[in-house]
């Protein structure tokens, strides 16, 4: 009975102390602010790229990108945040793509980064799969019958991607002449050439591309992007929210973006996180960071959303304009935070070779959650 009672006063404690940690941050403004990380040192500066952090190789990795003149590098880099230094692989990719998403999975081989479509140094679009495994430092390309199976105007190059349970589902998408509505889901498990299915009741509410993709709590969030007037891209305000969990899944109209957003990136925290901004303790629980991109002259401007409250307020901004930039959260003991590395700024021929990040900290370990026997 002493030890209930015991107990009991301690989860009250922590709770109510928990609860006003979270109510102090949201009565506040962010804190923080992006600071400079180290330049690349790409070949060239990559834009129309991706990066994902492995914390076996302690490395994020880059699977190329497009170029200041127009063409495809599709040379394997990493970046070592220990260091602040970038390196080589040594190895390419099978068909050098743009425009894509990295995204982490587990298949029959191990971890493998996987991405789809994406654009050629020529031009156009590629319909294939490939995928890369970092603790082997070996990539393959999946064969024809593991290929998107979209048709002449649904591609998944620039589509969201979004990892949940181990399957990828992939919305919208860009072929240079038509976009996409339709969502599709790929599952690496399945045997080869019947891992793609359609989810024909969730076509997105415009059809688009450029899409800042999140996941939060298992739903997936399609915040913004862009849609094409058949001579330019119109850069969209549109937010929606797909459960995948869903008898029948379906994207909700969400709240508005504060004006119109496409080709950045976004970062989810399921609730329950302990993710704070360690300068005024605003907790990262349950809330979606967003930069805002833009076509064609992009901006620094960044958005935080919050789940419960489907609204959405200012977040600190990047120190320069960014799209088209590779992002990742890297979850470090030793000072956890948001990246971003290169991307477009400015210019095409002239691409940003910075990177920013932004330092969070993790509510104090008194106050997370435990009981006492």
């Amino acid at each position: 009975m002493v030890r209930s009672a015991v107990r009991l006063a301690v989860i009250v404690m922590v709770a109510a102390a928990a609860v006003a940690v979270a109510q102090t941050g949201d009565d506040q403004e962010w804190g923080g602010a992006w600071q400079n990380g180290p330049p690349t040192t790409f070949p060239q500066a990559f834009s129309r790229f991706d990066g994902a952090y492995d914390p076996g190789t302690g490395l994020v990795y880059f699977l190329g990108g497009r170029l200041a003149d127009a063409n495809t590098d599709g040379s394997i880099w990493t970046f070592n945040p220990a260091s602040g230094t970038y390196a080589d692989t040594g190895l390419d990719m099978p068909t050098p793509i743009s425009n894509y998403t990295i995204n982490v999975l587990n298949d029959a081989t191990g971890e493998g980064y996987y991405v789809f479509c994406g654009r050629p140094s020529a031009g156009g679009v590629v319909t294939s799969v490939q995928v890369y495994y970092p603790a082997t430092n070996t990539v393959v390309q999946l064969p024809p019958a593991d290929d998107f199976p979209g048709d002449a105007t649904h591609s998944c190059s620039s589509a969201l991607n979004a990892v949940v349970n181990n399957k990828v589902y992939l919305a919208g998408g860009f072929n240079a002449t038509a976009m996409s509505e339709q969502t599709w889901v790929f599952d690496p498990m399945a045997p080869s050439g019947s891992r793609w299915t359609r989810i024909a009741s969730a076509d997105l509410a415009v059809a688009r591309a450029y899409i800042m993709g999140a996941v939060v709590d298992g739903k997936i969030y399609a915040v913004g992007g862009a849609s094409w007037d058949g001579a330019a891209l119109i850069n969209l305000d549109t937010v929606q929210m797909l459960d995948p969990a869903a008898g029948t899944p379906t994207w909700t109209t969400l709240a508005s973006l504060p004006e119109a957003c496409s080709s950045s990136r976004a970062w989810g925290f399921d609730t329950g996180s302990l993710y704070v901004d360690p300068t005024d303790m605003t907790p990262l629980s349950g809330k979606i960071i967003s930069g805002c991109g833009v076509w064609s002259t992009e901006n620094e401007h960044v958005y935080a959303y919050t789940v419960a409250t489907n609204t959405w307020e200012a977040f600190p901004w990047f120190q320069i304009p960014h799209r088209d930039m590779a992002g990742e959260f890297l979850p470090l003991a030793s000072e956890p935070a948001l990246w971003i590395w290169a991307g477009r700024s400015g210019s095409d021929t002239t691409p940003s070779q910075t990177s920013e990040y932004y330092s969070l900290g993790l509510i104090p370990v008194e106050l997370q959650s435990f009981t006492i026997e």
